[in-house]
């Protein structure tokens, strides 16, 4: 028997005021997946996974009790609210806690281009297909290209629904695809991966599967015979790939959060510069077909473009419900949760708005410098803005590429490295929920032999 998760969501409300809830919401979570994973011509494995999980938040006063499940039998939905309940009653009371209200006519938004209805059409044979075409156009590339760490297929369905006591129910269906070649190259005992991956929200908007083969192949080869440079410090160029993981640490110094606590590097810097003119931020939670675009985020409120960053000047921060109040702000539309969590602060579609400068001419224009196409590990401070992460790439010699690189670490303060931000590219990429194009920053140390 079918279930109908609105009816059961508003249902949910009702039973836990029933059980002294002064206020309450039902989170549910629905969906399937598939992934495909393919090596040397064969299919390697096939997952497909139905999911369908249920959070309830029951706030009593200030105090709040939460709870999830996966089984939505009256009798463990039942369990589950005495279990709120009594978690609620143990709980110490929080100010701030509480959930937005926002009508669900202002949760709702026109058109984003989130759902590819065209999913359950797609045979499995030509998802198959588009994998092992990626696998095959990387070892066309060159005969060097020996064999590959993983080339994979993946597609997702699922749909959001959130009922607040009292409120009709608000809810979004999304789809997303995504696509990996992970290709090796090897030549007099040297080995060397390539990466490169495509995510869409329609199958249609995936890269080509050759091209993604062949993008990764060509990373593979292009690392062989890398060296490692003596230390210095020197330009650094970030593509689009290793760009975004920039992004993402310059987002989360703007959770409202990590603000609140101290923890950030962007703390207590509103109305200042913290980058330099080319350093415009935005979060954009309705950008047409992105991969981080809903109408509302896991509290109900509207998503919304907001820039953070405008021309080096730090101009907001993000917030959830609880984060907001405690600060004195206002939700921004950046609550993300599953249904086993509550809210927590998180990106829609945060990027680096791109400059006019195309890629070929900001690295034509670079007389010696570090080109990084892959880093490594993990050294991030958020706190301080502390920033070293390894990375390899092409080491760039009057708007030419030298040679490879490889066995080196990166090294600067993220505020130093946010002003030193001297050249943007017009090449904007998305990897996931962040996206960036090719941008240089005049000068990081690069710590090598």
């Amino acid at each position: 028997m079918s279930v109908d998760y609105l009816d059961l969501a508003s249902d949910v409300t009702r039973m836990a005021k029933a059980k002294g809830a002064d206020d309450c919401d039902c989170f549910i979570e629905t969906g399937r997946e598939l992934t495909i994973k393919v090596r040397s011509g064969e299919v390697e494995s096939i997952e497909r996974a139905s999911f369908r999980g249920m959070g309830i938040r029951f706030f009593s006063g200030q105090r709040l009790g939460f709870a999830f499940t996966t089984d939505f039998s009256k009798a463990s939905i039942a369990d589950l609210i005495d279990r709120c309940r009594a978690f609620a009653a143990a709980a110490t009371p929080d100010p701030d806690a509480g959930i937005p209200d926002v009508p669900a006519s202002e949760a709702q938004a026109g058109d984003l281009e989130i759902n590819d209805e065209a999913i359950d059409r797609i045979p499995l044979d030509e998802k198959i297909g588009f994998a092992l075409a990626c696998e095959s156009a990387a070892y066309d590339v060159d005969k060097r290209i020996r064999h590959t760490y993983t080339t994979a297929y993946g597609d997702q369905r699922g749909r959001i629904i959130i009922v607040r006591l009292g409120k009709d129910p608000v809810f979004y269906d999304a789809t997303s695809f995504d696509a990996f070649s992970g290709p090796v190259a090897e030549a007099d005992g040297e080995k060397r991966m390539g990466l490169w991956s495509s995510d869409a929200r329609y199958f249609a908007d995936l890269e080509p599967a050759a091209s993604i083969g062949e993008n990764a192949a060509r990373r593979a080869l292009a690392m062989l015979g890398a060296k490692t440079p003596a230390t210095q410090k020197a330009l650094v160029v970030f593509e689009p790939l290793t760009g975004c993981e920039v992004v993402a640490d310059v987002f989360h110094g703007l959770e409202g959060q990590r603000v609140l606590r101290g923890m950030s590097f962007l703390r207590d810097k509103l109305g200042k510069r913290v980058g330099s003119k080319l350093a415009t931020f935005v979060d954009d939670g309705r950008l047409p077909r992105g991969m981080g675009s809903r109408p509302f985020d896991v509290e109900g409120t509207p998503t919304r473009r907001l820039p953070a960053i405008a021309k080096g000047v730090l101009k907001a921060y993000f917030y959830d419900y609880r984060s907001a109040k405690k600060a004195g702000a206002s939700p921004t539309g950046n609550a993300r949760r599953g249904f086993a969590s509550i809210p927590d602060v998180a990106e829609n579609n945060f990027y680096l708005i791109p400059g006019t400068t195309s890629k070929d001419d900001l690295l034509s224009s670079v007389k010696e410098g570090l080109l990084v196409t892959r880093m490594l590990g993990f050294g991030v401070n958020i706190t301080t803005g502390d920033y070293s992460r390894g990375a390899e790439g092409m080491w760039l010699r009057d708007g030419k590429v030298s040679h490879p690189v490889s066995g080196v670490t990166i090294a600067s303060n993220l505020g130093d490295l946010l002003k030193g931000i001297e050249a943007v590219g017009s090449d904007l990429r998305f990897f996931g929920r962040f996206g960036s194009p090719t941008f240089a920053v005049r000068e990081m140390t690069i710590a090598g032999d």
